[in-house]
């Protein structure tokens, strides 16, 4: 699936801004830089009280922006110091991946630094992977495939049910329109299925599965997801090896399992690396029904709304497949809260203009 990348995915991230873990200080140095510039910072310093009114406020102001930015990058250098220790290997899809090795050491730490860099963005991440988990680990059962694709659907996505990349992939699992017309989703002026998150999903697995078919290695074929099964085949071809970790790939796909196995590291052990989420302030996890009806002349889908007892918005959230306002006539699946599901069949079913067609 050959697409440029989401501008979410830049990896100059900015310094977290959120609350750090308890600093664990290594190096003396670094911690007498820091005590001084706080010193200075607050005006307790010497040198700041002999400062005075010799500057003008415009100097002073850029000084303690310049001291600011200083302190932040040292306070970055005492986390890392302070990190626990990483293991010889990690297991992506029951694969042993040794750290051991030099270079995949380099590539994985390349992502590892720059994730837990900003934690204000994997404390959101965590958020949504415990948001979504309980209906993408479903589906992840029904069709039989490892439980570690989710974290794929987190690099494509971070889990934004709404993004959109440059080259116009979109969805939690970045479809481009060719790929998810081929894997049976429905994109027309009226409804784009890509953005819907259970029938993306199982497109996504659906085609994942496909790709492990053909090359019988799931590192190779979550490679193929990003850049293209073409790709892959000419690379194994003409390179004389399928092993992953062998091959000469673009910058973007071999960084792409690497991002993958570090996003599996840090979310299934996020506490460890200072990422931690109170229970109440988790985000109300993602379970709908799923019900398709057909409309017999044009419809609101504010008339939707409100047989799910919702607002537009709230209705939209869930059904961000349905484009229009006024839905043509015509078949249509959608997404319905599990605490509003007796309440829409019940409008629906005494609506003249609808037919339920199938409830799960």
């Amino acid at each position: 699936m050959r697409k440029v990348r989401l501008s979410e995915w830049s990896m100059s991230f900015p310094p977290s801004a959120v609350r750090r873990p308890p600093l664990r200080p290594r190096c003396p140095a670094l911690c007498t830089a820091i005590v001084a510039l706080v010193l200075f910072l607050t005006g307790s310093s010497p040198v700041a009280a002999q400062m005075g009114t010799a500057a003008t406020s415009g100097s002073v102001d850029k000084r303690i922006a310049e001291l600011e930015r200083e302190m932040a990058m040292l306070r970055s250098m005492v986390d890392f110091a302070g990190l626990p220790p990483l293991p010889e290997a990690l297991l992506l899809c029951e694969k042993r991946i040794s750290l051991t090795r030099g270079d995949n050491r380099e590539r994985f730490e390349r992502e590892y630094f720059q994730f837990l860099e900003n934690r204000g963005l994997m404390t959101v991440v965590v958020k949504r992977y415990l948001k979504y988990a309980g209906l993408i680990s479903g589906e992840i059962r029904k069709t039989g495939v490892p439980s570690d694709l989710i974290y794929l659907m987190v690099a494509e996505s971070y889990l934004n049910p709404r993004a959109v990349s440059k080259a116009s992939a979109v969805g939690m699992w970045q479809f481009i329109r060719e790929t998810g017309r081929r894997e049976g989703l429905d994109i027309n002026d009226s409804v784009d299925e890509r953005y819907s998150v259970k029938r993306s999903t199982r497109a996504a697995l659906a085609h994942l599965k496909r790709l492990y078919g053909e090359f019988g290695d799931w590192l190779i074929a979550m490679a193929a997801y990003n850049a293209g099964a073409g790709r892959l085949r000419e690379a194994i071809e003409y390179q004389g090896s399928g092993d992953f970790f062998d091959l000469y790939l673009p910058e973007e796909t071999e960084r792409y399992i690497f991002r993958i196995l570090t996003l599996k590291e840090v979310i299934a052990n996020h506490e460890k690396y200072g990422i931690r989420v109170n229970d109440k302030e988790l985000y109300k996890p993602y379970a709908v029904s799923e019900i398709s009806i057909d409309v017999a002349r044009e419809m609101p889908a504010l008339t939707l709304a409100g047989y799910m007892e919702l607002s537009y918005k709230a209705f939209r959230d869930l059904n961000l497949h349905l484009k229009r306002y006024n839905l043509p006539k015509g078949a249509y699946t959608i997404a319905v809260p599990h605490e509003k599901r007796d309440v829409f069949l019940k409008h629906a079913k005494d609506s003249p203009n609808i037919t339920i067609i199938n409830a799960d």
